[in-house]
């Protein structure tokens, strides 16, 4: 009767879990949905880009393998969106629904993960910090431009079946093919190739994932040579595009040489720094703007406020130790969760010689060894971002540090590790042999010290909560200046096609969005010399048919917005040239004299 009723307990608390969990991955969904039915976050021509290959694949008018003019970037979200736009029709909601399926798979992957690793108390909480959207968090997630939601949902996958593998290793042969684990092996390399092919973002996570596997599946591999076999066919499988094309590629425009030329040459306006200004700036931009925001801190303060980006007496210096203390937060936690790892793994570095007690040491060295590794990998992610040009020179580009996200299971467990140790009988026990006159005093202490424990516990996991909480209420008073300027893009097409003006010159910033807006009615090409030069054409059937057309007009954005602003120089150069000028609602438009 115990036994039945124990049994019961377990299995109700089980699927109280398991509803919770559903619960808060729908909340998560659900958020992120009703942020993008409000028009939050903002879209912009980089978005367009990705809905105009979906809208090109969904008509069967072309089949992408990279995001045009980046030949290391799957099209991966762009084809999920063809299906969308077939079920609904073509929009920016529809194009963002893709979102949400890689948003599912990255929900699930890290419960489990987190469960994994860390029990059901840090994957409960890691739902409930990553239902939350602060703004930076959820720019990512939702705004299609590639390869961001990819990273978290086969980053997050690949960990998790790595970390599988690794503690589920039989400690007898089996006699019959171990067939779970035939299906995991394939479905790591699936993964990782298909991570491969949608951003390099996620090689940190492979390359960590893939060690756990080789330090804990050697054995095993040798025992069921299919095993490596199937994994190696899932990674062509799933790398098939990105093969594809690098097998074809001309010299100097396969992959690796255009990634490594995006990491380290000077892709954006201005000469950099040199020295050990430059690095010092690289240390700013990263700590003091790149990591609070992709980590979820609301932000408050411009770029301009923070130090090497400029000074604002009375501002800068509450703003560096605002968000310095934002990282120095951050990388506490990261360095007690790795303090704790090593901690647990130095334990076991003892051989055993009984068999079974062997055999559960491995699995628990298993365990520790894939906590570590996924540290490691985002140590890499932030490292790798850290000695970037980019951290210098743009650290608003903070969405190459989405990675960052996985490890959010792993900077809680300190937290959570603190409060369940406090309730542990070892406090109370480590004064068992003192003499009986001091034994009220040392219990005494061991209370109190466990309730500083839990009082400290409880006050970071509430602060992250709240914080994660106040960046998801901060979007709200943004939401309606987003959802104007997309009404006044809207309402710019529908002019645009009722005038005839078919071709239109502009800046990176409008150019592909007005064009998916307009659904191609109307075509825009860019006129910045700057972007041209550095090969940032998304795609040039576009250019050459805008430059075709001598009545193409020209396209500027208002003072009010910051996109492709009108510059005298260039208002002067137009006029000279017999177009006249027409101020639309956040536009301004040159045409060609005589045209309507």
């Amino acid at each position: 009767m115990m036994a039945s009723l124990s049994t019961l307990r377990m299995q109700l608390r089980r699927a109280g879990e398991q509803l919770a969990a559903l619960t808060l991955i729908v909340a998560m969904l659900a958020i992120r949905l009703g942020f993008s039915l409000a028009g939050w976050p903002g879209t912009d021509s980089e978005e367009g880009t990705m809905g105009l290959m979906a809208l090109h694949i969904a008509r069967g008018q072309d089949w992408p393998i990279f995001y045009y003019g980046q030949n290391y970037m799957g099209a991966g979200e762009a084809y999920v969106a063809a299906v969308f736009f077939h079920l609904f029709s073509p929009s920016l909601l529809s194009l963002r629904l893709a979102m949400l399926v890689f948003l599912l798979l990255f929900a699930l992957a890290l419960y489990q993960l987190a469960r994994l690793l860390y029990g059901r108390m840090v994957a409960l909480l890691s739902l409930v910090l990553l239902s939350l959207a602060p703004r930076y968090v959820l720019t990512p997630e939702m705004r299609a431009v590639g390869g961001a939601v990819e990273t978290l949902a086969f980053g997050s996958l690949a960990m998790l079946l790595a970390a599988w593998l690794a503690q589920t290793q039989p400690e007898v042969p089996e006699e019959s093919w171990p067939k779970r684990r035939l299906l995991a092996s394939f479905a790591w390399g699936l993964v990782a190739g298909l991570g491969l092919w949608s951003h390099w973002l996620v090689i940190p996570f492979l390359v960590c994932a893939a060690l756990l596997l080789v330090l804990f599946s050697w054995r095993e591999w040798l025992r069921y040579p299919v095993l490596p076999l199937l994994l190696l066919a899932g990674l062509a499988l799933g790398a098939f595009p990105l093969i594809l094309y690098n097998l074809q590629a001309p010299a100097g425009q396969d992959s690796l040489s255009v990634f490594l030329a995006l990491y380290s040459q000077n892709r954006y306006p201005g000469i950099p720094p040199t020295g050990l200004q430059l690095w010092l700036k690289k240390l700013a931009g990263t700590f003091l703007y790149s990591l609070p925001l992709a980590t979820g801190m609301t932000p408050t303060c411009p770029l301009e406020a923070l130090p090497f980006y400029g000074w604002q007496h009375g501002q800068s210096l509450s703003c560096a130790a605002l968000y310095g203390g934002w990282s120095l937060g951050f990388l506490l936690l990261l360095a007690s969760s790795l303090f704790l790892s090593l901690r647990h793994l130095w334990k076991l570095w003892q051989p055993s010689k009984e068999g079974r007690l062997r055999g559960k040491k491995r699995q628990a060295q298993a365990l520790h060894a894939s906590r570590l590794l996924l540290l490691f990998a985002g140590l890499i992610t932030l490292l790798s971002y850290t000695v970037s040009l980019t951290a210098a020179q743009r650290p608003q580009s903070m969405r190459y540090l989405v990675g960052l996200l996985i490890l959010t299971p792993a900077l809680i467990w300190p937290p959570v590790y603190l409060f369940q140790q406090s309730f542990h009988s070892g406090i109370g026990n480590a004064f068992q042999d003192q003499p009986s006159l001091l034994l009220g005093t040392a219990a005494y202490r061991g209370r109190v010290y466990a309730r500083a424990q839990r009082l400290l516990a409880g006050t970071v996991l509430a602060l992250l909560v709240l914080a994660f909480l106040e960046g998801t209420l901060a979007n709200l008073p943004e939401i309606p200046s987003a959802a104007q300027r997309q009404q006044e893009y809207v309402a710019l097409a529908a002019t645009l096609e009722q005038w005839g003006v078919r071709h239109v010159y502009s800046g990176y910033w409008i150019c592909d969005r007005l064009t998916f807006v307009s659904q191609e009615q109307v075509i825009c090409a860019t006129i910045n010399p700057w972007l041209t030069r550095n090969d940032l054409v998304r795609y040039p059937p576009y250019y050459q048919e805008v430059s075709a057309d001598p009545r193409a007009a020209y396209l500027f954005s208002d003072a009010q917005n910051g996109e492709f602003p009108l510059l005298s120089s260039q208002a002067s150069t137009l006029a000279s040239r017999h177009y006249r000028r027409v101020n639309l609602p956040g536009f301004v438009l040159y045409l060609r004299q005589g045209q309507t």
